[in-house]
């Protein structure tokens, strides 16, 4: 194979490095981003290696080869990552189930790629048998009514291989390791309960963490726990580990919080390979992913959900449970949507059945007259979420808005809301989604968790949010301390009083966003918390570009529908 060919693999997978490392949304991460008709060669080469009979292992090598002579990264990560994606690819590309010329439209949705044959992707769900009923105008409760405080934890990425004083500005993807390589700078060196470079948490760090959330917040009703606990060691994972990692973290928050009930979801981290989310059909032992979720029904069947969970997590990992009656959660696997799952490529009809199964779910909710909570990793709107399945996941909360009480993600690491609107009419407002930040400082962020106020029990209650607050911690101030002293975690901002708002009702909400448009100090407020005043972001300042972008993922549920971001432009 000629030298231009190893170049376009050897990228290829420099992409794949940049995008699978979550931390930093909007593209504010600096990446290697190709264009669409240099991802276009590039698909185009790897799928005639197979064509001409290359085997995986001089694929690999062709990769790393180029990867090392374009000083990218090493040739341990390179080839890392390679080995671990090679396989899945192969899979996919030898039994058709891909078209080559879609893939790039997928991968690179954002930057709006062409298709090849964009029908053979195109899928859609039954919709709803029952008829939407009426919408009631939602009531908040008054002052005196009960509430419940709900604890929100978000994307831990837990690495066991800290170690402080190692290099934290080593140039790979993870630093803050023993293999960072050597330390040239005194400043480079990791701090001793983390660092805001590219760099995860250690044991110490997420353990006080845990305690302190306890002291504190001890009365939470339960837990939601939206994914993401393996670190971003991309290149280094396994099973084993990974499964580790899952088991000695639930067994931490349960040490703490030995009565309270957790409910958690699947990040894309929690698989091996990275983001490889197979569907149930794939049950060949290598590429499938039944052993993940037969580790995630084991541990969380273990650690309090009901037995009747257990058939869909093994299934596709999603699941329901009754939380309290008249509150159902319902945790969806939104991996099936990230668009660097290697399956997502795939001509898979709604995978797993996941949205049907989702339609069902709420049609039982709404004749028993519960309300639901939707948790889940990855937001529906993100630029990584595939467009048709956010299209048929709008369709749902549209048809469900009065089932949907909230819905509840992380994964962007970053302070959000995220608002849907009526398909028939996009100036109302119909559900929010709560975005939480990440408990991982990965990148120049500080270390956070969310606790809501929820509308509590009592005769048709709304089971909607109240009020939400988020907690934080300065890992500059703790390094400087050391080791004798703890972090102090403090109250960053309560979204009612920092936002000066009457409730969280979509409507609300909205209403947030509209003055945002005109009010660039109060959109400066949100920045800050957006980035959890995290002081490289904040004193850094946002300028118009960053502005647009902000804004507008705050309005968009489906990257293919930005409609409203024109109402940003215009301002």
């Amino acid at each position: 194979m000629g030298s231009l060919f190893l170049t376009f693999v050897g990228l290829s997978f420099v992409i794949l490095i940049n995008h699978s490392i979550q931390g930093a949304p909007s593209g504010e991460q600096k990446s290697i981003l190709p264009t669409c008709s240099l991802c276009n060669l590039v698909v185009r080469g790897i799928f005639q290696s197979f064509e001409i009979g290359l085997t995986d292992e001089d694929i690999v090598d062709n990769i790393a080869l180029t990867c090392i002579s374009r000083s990218l990264y090493d040739e341990e990560i390179c080839r890392g990552v390679a080995s671990a994606a090679i396989p899945t690819v192969r899979y996919i590309y030898n039994n058709s189930l891909v078209d080559p010329g879609n893939v790039c439209g997928i991968l690179m949705q954002e930057a709006n790629c062409t298709f090849s044959d964009r029908e053979k992707l195109e899928w859609s769900i039954a919709p709803s048998s029952i008829s939407k009923p009426d919408v009631v105008q939602l009531t908040l409760p008054s002052a005196e009514m009960p509430t419940i405080k709900v604890l929100h934890l978000a994307d831990p990425h837990w690495d066991p291989e800290y170690m402080e004083g190692s290099n934290a500005n080593c140039g790979n993807p993870l630093c803050c390791r023993a293999s960072s390589g050597p330390i040239t700078k005194d400043e480079d060196s990791a701090g001793y309960w983390g660092d805001y470079r590219k760099c995860d948490l250690p044991w110490r760090t997420l353990e006080n963490s845990v305690e302190q959330m306890s002291k504190h917040h001890l009365d939470s009703a339960y837990i939601i726990w939206t994914g993401d606990l393996v670190p971003h060691d991309i290149w280094s994972t396994s099973r084993e580990e990974n499964m580790l990692i899952h088991e000695r973290l639930l067994n931490l928050v349960k040490r703490f919080f030995p009565d309270t009930p957790i409910y958690p979801t699947l990040g894309n981290h929690d698989a091996h390979p990275v983001n490889t989310f197979a569907l149930p059909e794939i049950t060949d032992q290598e590429l499938g992913t039944g052993w993940l979720y037969q580790d995630a029904e084991r541990l969380w069947t273990k650690f309090g959900l009901p037995n009747e969970a257990s058939s869909t997590i093994r299934h596709g990992g999603y699941y329901t449970a009754l939380v309290q009656p008249g509150l159902r959660i319902v945790s969806l696997n939104t991996n099936y949507c990230y668009t660097f799952n290697w399956w997502t490529l795939s001509s898979a009809k709604d995978p797993a059945s996941l949205l049907s199964w989702l339609t069902k779910t709420l049609e039982a909710a709404e004749t028993a007259k519960e309300k639901v909570h939707i948790i889940a990793h990855i937001p529906p709107g993100n630029e990584d979420c595939w467009t048709i399945y956010c299209r048929e996941f709008d369709k749902i909360i549209n048809r469900f808005e009065s089932t949907v009480a909230a819905q509840f993600y992380g994964h962007t690491h970053n302070e959000e809301f995220k608002i849907f609107y009526d398909e028939t009419n996009d100036t109302r407002p119909i559900n929010v989604a709560y975005i939480a930040g990440s408990l991982t400082s990965f990148t120049n962020l500080s270390p956070s968790y969310r606790v809501y106020t929820i509308d509590g029990q009592r005769p048709d209650s709304s089971w909607s949010v109240l009020d939400f607050s988020t907690w934080t911690m300065n890992l500059t101030e703790a390094n400087e301390k050391g080791p004798m002293h703890l972090p102090e975690w403090f109250e960053l901002y309560q979204a009612k009083k920092e936002y000066a708002l009457a409730d969280l009702s979509p409507k609300t909400i909205d209403e947030f966003f509209s003055r945002m448009l005109n009010d660039d100090a109060l959109f400066q407020l949100y920045f800050k918390n957006y980035y959890k005043a995290t002081d490289n972001f904040v004193s850094e300042g946002c300028d118009e570009e960053c502005r647009k972008k902000i804004l507008c993922r705050l309005v968009t549920s489906n990257i293919a529908d930005r409609k409203r971001c024109n109402i940003i432009d215009r301002k």
